[in-house]
């Protein structure tokens, strides 16, 4: 039992990270205009613009006097591309000025050093013999070439200094109430979703030994950092909507030039990058090897999901964008054929009910429950799952929602059915960034009994309090190959 188990667990997350890494493109391949230093000053403004703006916000409204996010190398925690390093004892301290302070002890990246978003920068004194101390477990071979050494033997280890300095910093401050990095009330993400990140990053080991460091007194002292991790990954700021209008810029440049490089009779579906789905027009699907005919509908996928991998070979942290979009191989008309025009007609009607109820200022919850009437009220059919529905009205589309934030790594407020009660109990800050996720079902009858046409759309979006805007324009029609 326990191997099937561990088996089942291996290969779901190989396919996890499969899916997330899609087929063939990573995230912005195309772009040639950004180096990498311009993508780390990118980085850098959003983390600055951050603890600037949106960090004073979510202490004060959480009644937090001190936020202590530990974060260790080799577990991947949710706000560590907002800090700018996979390690290091981070603390942000309201000290009742504008501006909150923040400081950093332990091993932390270079950029953390360079950045400019920090007060206090503070490496442990480590006593033992050490050079070339390494960010992450490298060949012992590497870090010789690097100059380092090994660790020698004796009773200390890193463990010894870790949070070295942190208990009179603390004292020094004397908070009331210390948030920390670990889940007491909103519990972890749905199933299906690990290994996506979420706010519970700190370890038993550091746990203890932080509470050794701060003494009984500040120790009890210590709450959950849960709903001030959530609200601040929920609310971006201008820089940050900047970074994805960029990228999604790169992912529509990338559809424009496979769509116009697509031969009918010649091009695999598998030539094209971020080939997601192709259906011909009597509604069979083609796999890898399928050869593009006329009549066929084509879906592709650019980019990658914010938040559910960090890729350290990805320039921009763990900030992606994702957008789908439509290309249809004309046959002799230059225009679709009625049925798909009337699919496609049904998909931006859906569209144009959720820009007009989705706004910040109302609860995730409060959300879904009017898009769901309106969705209704419009002569559609809502679902709750993610899946066509052969035995309801076969005169009628379905439509199923999954609009979740796409902040780095928290997938709440959540509109939509999926996941626990509390992303939907969050209210929409200001300029909510979102995907505007939603499917539409299309019964198509002569195709076959039971038989269907999927249209999803993946769009970044920005909740308002009048509604919803985009930083970048989404599909309105379907690509005509000819």
């Amino acid at each position: 039992m326990f191997y099937r188990k561990f088996l089942f667990y291996t290969l779901f997350f190989c396919l996890f990270l499969s899916f997330c890494s899609l087929k063939k493109v990573e995230p912005g391949s195309t772009d040639t205009t950004i180096t990498k230093a311009e993508a780390q000053e990118m980085m850098n403004q959003i983390r600055r613009d951050k603890f600037d703006l949106i960090l004073p916000q979510v202490m004060r409204e959480n009644n937090i006097d001190m936020w202590i996010q530990v974060v260790r190398v080799g577990n991947p925690d949710p706000v560590s591309a907002n800090l700018g390093s996979n390690s290091g004892v981070f603390i942000f301290t309201d000290r009742g000025e504008e501006r909150i302070e923040r400081a950093v002890f332990d091993h932390s990246s270079d950029l953390v050093r360079e950045c400019g978003a920090y007060d206090i920068i503070a490496k442990p004194d480590i006593k033992i013999p050490l050079t070339g101390y390494p960010e992450c477990r490298i060949p012992l071979r590497e870090l010789y070439k690097a100059g380092g050494t090994e660790w020698p033997g004796g009773p200390n280890t890193e463990l010894d200094y870790r949070f070295k300095g942190v208990g009179e910093f603390v004292a020094k401050r004397d908070p009331k109430r210390i948030a920390l990095n670990y889940l007491e009330d909103l519990g972890s993400p749905i199933f299906y979703e690990f290994p996506r990140l979420r706010s519970d990053g700190i370890s038993y080991t550091d746990y203890k030994l932080l509470v050794k460091a701060l003494g009984a007194k500040y120790a009890k002292r210590i709450v959950s950092a849960e709903y001030l991790i959530t609200d601040y990954l929920a609310r971006p700021v201008k820089s940050e909507i900047a970074l994805f209008k960029k990228m999604r810029k790169i992912i529509a440049e990338s559809f424009e030039q496979q769509f116009a490089e697509i031969v009918p009779g010649v091009t695999k579906f598998s030539d094209l990058e971020g080939s997601r789905t192709v259906v011909d027009k009597n509604g069979n699907r083609g796999r890898d090897d399928y050869v593009l005919q006329k009549g066929d509908l084509i879906c592709l996928q650019g980019g990658c999901q914010s938040g559910c991998y960090l890729d350290p070979e990805w320039k921009f942290g763990n900030l992606y964008e994702v957008a789908f979009e439509y290309g249809y191989l004309c046959e002799g008309d230059t225009e679709l054929p009625p049925k798909l025009k009337k699919a496609w007609a049904d998909a931006l009607k859906v569209r144009k009910i959720i820009e007009g109820n989705v706004k910040a200022g109302r609860t995730a919850g409060e959300t879904f429950e009017i898009l769901k009437r309106k969705i209704e009220e419009a002569g559609f059919i809502y679902v709750n799952r993610q899946i066509y529905n052969k035995d309801l009205d076969i005169e009628k589309t379905q439509v199923p929602l999954d609009m979740h934030a796409a902040g780095a790594g928290i997938y709440a407020p959540r509109i939509g059915p999926l996941g626990p009660d509390w992303q939907r109990d969050m209210t929409l800050p200001p300029n909510h960034h979102f995907y505007f996720e939603y499917w539409v079902y299309v019964p198509m009858p002569e195709w076959g009994e039971g038989k269907y046409l999927s249209l999803q759309f993946h769009d970044g979006a920005i909740a308002t309090e009048s509604g919803v805007k985009y930083f970048y324009p989404p599909p309105l029609e379907i690509h005509l190959i000819k």
